[in-house]
């Protein structure tokens, strides 16, 4: 059940680079803001009673709550920002390189250990990742490392954030949770974009209807589902899943904007197939 739960939940995020396209030009952290707050609403409807269990947890707990917030913020922040200083696919590949941080997070924090198979497929599709960025990491400006180092920071929030659902699992329902995460997450996306002037005016039916869209499918029903993995197999191995998210986005702009992938695009999606299916090897072994 994991394994399905994480194949929709990719194939639901995969689909955040065409929504996102349709809500251009809105500015890049006004779309993540109304992506979490759309999920917070959402989610925080659903939660209906169950709202209650989140303010019954200790203070440490709560404070994790906001701390998974904070954390999901930064990783738009962040990587939104790598964006305008070096290319998309050096942005790209250093944040698929979560799985290496998730490994890492996890054994620190959770104590949770990788297997020898489970280390060789990460190995193998962070490779691919630097493959399908083709030779662009690093530029050849100073600006461009800086946005580098901001795509590793965004690369390191994502795991922070999933590893803390991993550890309240036992402690909070799924749901309220969630609701809570994104709410903050939304709260501080906002006050990050009012302290640079950024603004709602001028948006359009069209992106209106894309953020609408890219909060229900790609939060609501890609995040929620991938953070009940998190519940139920390691941190690293969903974030080892998530790296297939490049290779479906390319895939599904060819489909709706004619836009043929790489060379590069092509064979480093296939090294990261490879590599997941490496990694998850040992769970389908040990569902048999």
């Amino acid at each position: 059940m994991p394994q399905v739960f994480l194949a929709i939940g990719i194939l639901a995020v995969s689909t955040a680079p065409l929504f996102i396209r349709l809500a251009q030009p809105t500015s890049p952290i006004l779309i993540a803001a109304a992506r979490v707050l759309i999920a917070g609403v959402i989610l925080g409807l659903v939660a209906g009673r169950s709202w209650g269990r989140i303010f019954q947890l200790p203070v440490k707990k709560l404070a994790l709550c906001v701390f998974a917030g904070l954390a999901l913020a930064l990783h738009f922040a962040l990587w939104i920002w790598s964006l305008s200083l070096t290319s998309t696919t050096a942005s790209v590949a250093l944040v698929a390189t979560q799985p290496i941080f998730a490994g890492i997070l996890g054994y620190i924090v959770l104590q949770e250990g990788f297997r020898r198979q489970e280390s060789f497929g990460m190995a193998i599709a962070v490779l691919g990742t630097l493959v399908l960025a083709g030779g662009d990491l690093g530029g050849t400006s100073s600006d461009a490392l800086i946005g580098d180092g901001l795509a590793l920071g965004g690369a390191i929030a994502v795991p922070a954030y999933l590893l803390i659902g991993r550890a309240l699992r036992d402690d909070v329902p799924l749901i309220p949770y969630l609701a809570l995460v994104n709410l903050v997450a939304g709260a501080a996306l906002l006050a990050a974009g009012g302290a640079i002037g950024v603004t709602a005016q001028g948006i359009g039916q069209e992106e209106f209807l894309a953020m609408i869209a890219l909060g229900l499918v790609c939060s609501v029903l890609g995040h929620t589902l991938l953070n009940q993995c998190v519940r139920l197999v390691p941190v690293h191995l969903v974030s080892l899943g998530i790296l297939v998210e490049p290779v479906v986005a390319s895939l599904s702009t060819w489909a709706v904007f004619g836009e043929v992938p790489s060379l590069p695009a092509a064979v480093g999606g296939s090294i990261i197939i490879f590599g997941i299916y490496i990694g998850f090897g040992w769970r389908r072994a040990e569902s048999n």
